[in-house]
């Protein structure tokens, strides 16, 4: 299952040209000194500072210039949502959803999601959709999820578009279609969003919904293995094992199944390197030199420097 929690958004980023000590606060946060920052947000947060309020919260949520604190990130968060802040409403009902630093409420997390898309977060928007389509709070309703994630990938949320991408290609809510699910993977994918890179790179494979496309599948499955994708890592190993879409290279399937096994769990890690040391096995002595400097490129970029 997804995970619900939002990312948490640090900091507002607009400052009014009058605010000399949130400022200050700011100026901090941005040198990394988070205690002295959380020590000058805090006054202007108790004094009924919202933006200041969402940013206390903000800090005691991920652990910055204080120990993780998410009673007390729920209860400032709470004082600025109070004060109808967008962000602080989004990030609340996110710990609502998942009974962190408050009791779980699903019902309570869709009231504050839907004030926060009426602010425009499109964040707030996918989270909506989420608790239509697992009927957390509300009667399931996999159409009303799909309105929504369409909603909120319109507003350039990636995660979204691959949820809609995902209910296309899986018929659920509408009529499935490997054609739409193709174009909303691909706009998931070009704002970065692995998963939906690897799907796309699946369906270019495969030729569902698109053209098959080698050269196509191996781009995406790429771009979605170097942000440390095991799936993806696994199968552009393959690609590179069998020589399709990239030129067939052992040392690189190598690099690449080991990869996969150090980011994949139990029995697909498993098969990942039982993959490896077969094509270890093949492998002559200077491709097994090749394959060592490539995996040192490897580690040294961050699965950057792997091909």
């Amino acid at each position: 299952m997804r995970r619900f929690l939002p990312s948490l958004i640090i900091l507002a980023l607009l400052i009014p040209a009058d605010a000399a000590p949130y400022k200050d606060g700011f100026d901090a946060y941005q040198k990394g000194d988070y205690a002295a920052a959380l020590k000058l947000m805090m006054p202007l947060a108790a004094a009924g500072n919202g933006k200041a309020q969402y940013d206390v919260g903000a800090m005691y949520a991920n652990g910055l210039g204080v120990k993780p604190d998410f009673q007390q990130a729920a209860k400032w968060f709470g004082k600025a949502a109070e004060q109808k802040n967008p962000y602080a409403e989004q990030d609340l009902a996110g710990l609502y959803v998942a009974g962190t630093g408050v009791t779980k409420n699903y019902g309570e997390a869709m009231r504050l999601y839907r004030l926060a898309a009426k602010g425009g977060i499109s964040a707030a928007e996918l989270g909506i959709g989420a608790l239509y389509q697992y009927g957390f709070g509300v009667k399931l309703d996999y159409v009303e999820a799909g309105d929504w994630y369409r909603i909120a990938a319109g507003h350039g949320n990636a995660e979204a578009a691959y949820d809609l991408a995902l209910l296309y290609s899986q018929g659920i809510g509408m009529p499935q279609s490997y054609a739409q699910a193709a174009t909303w993977y691909r706009k998931s994918a070009e704002m970065g969003y692995a998963s939906a890179q690897l799907n796309l790179g699946v369906l270019y494979f495969a030729g569902q919904g698109i053209p098959k496309n080698l050269p196509e599948s191996a781009k995406w499955t790429r771009l979605a293995a170097q942000q440390g994708n095991g799936h993806a890592q696994f199968n552009l190993a393959t690609l590179y094992l069998q020589g399709q879409g990239v030129p067939r290279s052992l040392p690189r399937a190598f690099v690449w199944f080991s990869a996969a096994a150090a980011n994949l769990s139990d029995k697909q890690a498993q098969i990942a390197t039982a993959q490896s040391q077969t094509v270890a096995s093949s492998m002559t002595l200077e491709q097994k030199i090749e394959a060592k400097t490539v995996a040192e490129a490897c580690k040294k970029g961050d699965y950057k420097g792997c091909d």
